[in-house]
């Protein structure tokens, strides 16, 4: 099942074999026969690919004359093919950047940020304060893109091993590759017969454990690895400086169990309980290295000294003691591991002092090595991660925590509306309530049950600090942050439960009036003597929350990215001028449309005034598991993330100020907004088109996620943005992501005499316009309005149907034409040629998926309910969703 004929590259071999097991198994499972139908809708596909006469109309005539059990095996056959090419391509990208850093030309990586500034002439001390400042905080989220089980990913993962112990060992003798390739076609044998997706949606619980599955199986060990290279690098480079010690340059945080926004399902009590699934999870992690290193260090006393502080640390244990008599270093680790499984240690702060003691008796008794082996992983995997694993940040909707308010002032008569009030009148009665001792909240709330939920959720977290310490929920979030009382409110919130000196306070601006007005909502803040008081408490330093997705879909991606550019060059300013330290945090989503694209292109394409050192940034459904189920490809992530943040904080680039490259995106981003509004927003009749030209209905019945599609009730505007995108992605036509470009593009240049010259200069000097144009450009080489087409007919007024598809064809071509112009090439993605060769070798292959859906929806649409055939064909539906999530690589 494959086009690889010959095996000339690693690639095609790595694709040849795949295809081939796979190809057996499904003669092993369905027979020759349903081979044979596998291989004719797959040559078909090719022929149409290639414009061959009538093949179009063979392809569709083969698909309407299958039944639903054939349609479900070509889905699977072509869904699993897909997840194996993906396992092939990140495999070949593993053995082209292992190529380049044998060869020392490996780019964005640790050693290519450190060479920059040691050649920028950066002396030690210089590079030690610009570590001290720098913070990396990568935030998991359980937002609902990721449309594989983790059984399913756990399985991938171990064929992605296979392959690449087949690659390094390159002497394996014939039974032993024999072997390798038995146990991978039992693997994809276990893969054809296991559910691709859940049979029903997760609960909170379930995607607590899916977070927990990559921090432990991969995130741990990556980020160790990380600081073990970093030191290689800074001891290269600075070798007069003692690098032991490094700040914890890079930190995991949560959102899973924490995030309240618009999901009912994470209720105080499930945000407790995730904390304990975190500790508990830490727990295990260090009980097996603990374990090993009780077996590892047999250190005998009569060998080699103990320090009298480990000495002091043991006994009380007499039967430890006996066992382990004479080798006091495995005592102690047989009494640290009964403490762990007894949870015994309040914080990770204790056992951290325990394993140090231990080191520090090793390193100074002339077992350096043993030292910082093993033990010396563990402390850092500790020092890390702690016992909570993950810090939990929580997230409310500040009209939630606004209407909450409202009712308690009304029952102790404070304000009758408080809602109603003006801004000032507002900030001035929730300063009040601020200095006010008296409690507000009652002991026993007797409100709404909207309220009493506000009210838990904050005894809750004072809860969770009395029980496990500050740093396990550390950041509360108020999304559709619009003025500055939405965050007094937070303020007194966390003053009335006795936290508002522990956790981070941070507004989310999300929507294109939102970015417009976050400066002055922030500056507003700062003169606000309260919150001044709560800053001067946590370092001068604000976190500010900007949300890519909300934004995208209010405004389309060009206006979206501009005034997200925008709005961080003059949140720096504002925080300059107050004497704040701006902490950005990036919302970003997996797919293009939803502010996705590479993450360390994105850190160096932001304005060079809001680099402060300090980044916070969401990792979301899809992006997890792609970035963290292979620890090569995660190695990978968090060498250019660090890359980019060093690189973007030390040697910032410049951006042409405010002058003429700002004047052209503030045309081009009215332009864009314009065209993308007209077709979204004014256009009579879209959002039923959008329903009947994609599957978005459908989708809302697949479970990926514990959270409803809707923010709250109400029409498109409360509609999520992962739904919106995820259902133009599944129809080719991707318009999220490139609609109003080429009308921006072209109108600049017929208004500007030298209009493309100055997009040319933009592109090749400014980071954030390349990023734009080549984000821009992947998304237009994905979409296929030949596909989209097929959807397009799906729609029950035509002649609807068919003024806006073709306002769509129109703008993607005239995006493409002027992307091609900008970057001075011929066809998209010619400047990415491995790009544009995965998506040629895809595209045979997920077409007929596409075909499958559309044959599937007309049908299910026209079946009731009630009718036995409806749950079978929605099952079928969800599957081909399931896999053209696999072929595009993203879903929303």
């Amino acid at each position: 099942m494959t086009n690889e004929s010959k095996p000339s590259t690693p690639l095609s071999a790595d694709i040849r074999l795949l295809g081939h097991l796979l190809g057996q198994i499904i003669r092993e499972q369905h027979g020759a026969d349903a081979f044979d139908l596998v291989e004719a809708v797959r040559l078909t596909a090719i022929s149409c690919r290639a414009g061959e006469q009538g093949a179009l109309d063979c392809l569709t005539d083969i698909i309407d004359d299958l039944d639903l059990d054939a349609l479900h095996v070509l889905i699977k056959a072509f869904g699993i093919y897909f997840q194996l090419i993906n396992i092939a391509e990140d495999q070949q990208r593993i053995r082209v950047l292992r190529a380049r850093e044998a060869d020392g030309a490996l780019g964005e990586s640790l050693a290519a940020a450190f060479q920059a500034l040691h050649a920028a002439g950066f002396t030690g001390a210089q590079v030690r304060a610009l570590l001290a400042g720098l913070r990396v905080r990568l935030v998991l989220t359980a937002h609902p893109t990721e449309a594989k089980r983790k059984e399913v990913l756990a399985r991938l993962r171990r064929i992605a091993q296979m392959l690449d112990v087949r690659d390094r060992q390159k002497t394996l003798l014939a039974r032993e590759a024999a072997r390798l390739e038995a146990v991978l076609a039992e693997e994809i044998e276990a893969l054809w017969q296991t559910r691709p997706t859940r049979a029903s949606s997760p609960s909170v619980a379930d995607e607590v454990d899916f977070g927990v599955y990559f921090l432990t199986s991969v995130i741990m060990d990556a980020a160790v690895d990380l600081y073990a290279e970093l030191r290689e690098c800074l001891r290269q480079y600075y070798p007069e400086e003692d690098w032991a010690e490094l700040p914890p340059l890079l930190q995991y945080a949560s959102w899973v169990g924490g995030d309240r926004d618009g999901n009912p399902a994470v209720t105080p009590e499930v945000t407790l309980q995730t904390l304990a699934t975190l500790r508990e999870a830490a727990r295990r992690v260090y009980l097996e290295e603990v374990t090993a290193l009780r077996d590892h260090l047999t250190h005998s006393v009569d060998e080699t000294g103990v320090t009298n502080a480990l000495r002091a640390s043991i006994g009380g244990e007499p039967e430890i003691a006996a066992r382990y008599a004479g080798e006091v270093y495995r005592e102690k680790m047989a009494l640290t591991r009964a403490r762990l499984l007894a949870d015994g240690y309040a914080s990770g702060a204790a056992l951290l002092a325990d394993l140090r003691t231990v080191q520090e008796s090793l390193a100074q008794h002339r077992s350096t090595r043993v030292a910082c082996g093993m033990l010396g992983r563990l402390i850092e995997k500790v020092r890390l991660f702690g016992l909570h694993l993950a810090p939990l940040e929580v997230r409310d909707d500040a009209r939630q925590n606004a209407a909450a308010l409202a009712e308690l002032f009304r029952y102790y008569g404070l304000a009758d509306d408080y809602e109603a009030l003006p801004e000032t009148e507002k900030q001035a009665l929730l300063a009040r309530e601020i200095a006010n001792p008296r409690p507000l909240f009652p002991l026993e709330p007797a409100f709404s049950e909207a309220t009493n939920n506000v009210i838990a959720t904050w005894r809750m977290i004072a809860q969770a600090h009395r029980r496990y310490g500050a740093e396990v929920i550390d950041t509360v979030i108020a999304s559709m942050t619009r003025q500055p009382s939405d965050v007094l409110v937070l303020l007194l919130l966390a003053h009335e439960v006795g936290i508002d000196s522990h956790v981070d306070l941070v507004p989310l601006f999300e929507t294109i009036a939102d970015l417009w007005h976050a400066p002055l909502v922030v500056a507003a803040l700062f003169q606000n003597a309260a919150y001044r008081q709560h800053l001067e408490g946590r370092g001068m330093r604000q976190p500010v929350m900007v949300g890519y997705s909300d934004s995208s879909k209010d405004g389309g991606y060009l206006a979206s990215a501009w005034e997200l550019y925008r709005a961080q060059h003059t949140l720096a300013g504002a925080c300059k001028a107050h004497g704040v330290h701006l902490e950005l945090f990036h919302g970003r989503g997996g797919s293009i449309g939803r502010g996705g694209g590479p993450t360390n292109r994105a850190i160096l394409a932001q304005p060079p005034a809001s680099m402060q050192g300090r980044i916070r940034i969401t990792e979301q459904g899809e992006v997890i598991a792609y970035r963290y189920n292979n620890q090569e490809i995660a190695r990978r992530h968090l060498h250019q993330v660090m890359h980019a943040t060093l690189i973007a904080t030390a040697l910032p680039t410049e951006d042409g100020g405010e002058s003429a490259w700002w004047s052209a995106m503030n045309a081009m981003s009215a332009t864009a907004l314009e065209a993308y509004r007209a077709l979204v927003y004014e256009t009579s009749g879209f959002v039923a088109y959008w329903g009947q030209a994609t599957p978005i209905h459908e989708l809302t019945r697949l479970p990926i996620g514990s959270r409803p599609a809707k923010r709250r009730a109400g029409g498109f505007e409360a509609v999520r943005a992962i739904p919106w995108v995820f259902s133009w992605t599944q129809s080719r036509a991707i318009i999220p992501s490139w609609y109003g470009v080429g009308y921006a593009l072209e109108a600049f240049c017929a208004t500007h005499s030298d209009g493309l010259e100055t997009l040319r200069t933009m592109y090749r000097a400014w980071p954030f316009f390349n990023a734009v144009v080549e984000n821009v450009q992947l998304d237009l080489a994905k979409a296929d309005m030949r596909i989209a087409a097929m959807y397009n007919r799906l729609a029950e007024d035509a002649r609807l149907a068919a003024a806006i598809f073709a306002r769509v064809t129109e703008e993607h071509q005239r995006a493409q034409t002027w992307i091609c112009r900008v970057i001075g090439q011929e066809k998209l993605l010619d400047n990415t040629p491995v790009m544009q060769r995965s998506i040629a070798r895809r595209n045979p292959y997920v077409d007929p998926l596409n075909f499958i859906q559309v044959a599937l929806l007309r049908q299910l649409r026209q079946s009731e309910p009630d009718m036995p055939e409806h749950a079978a064909l929605l099952d079928a539906v969800l599957a081909t969703v399931n896999g053209i999530a696999a072929a595009m690589k993203t879903t929303g």
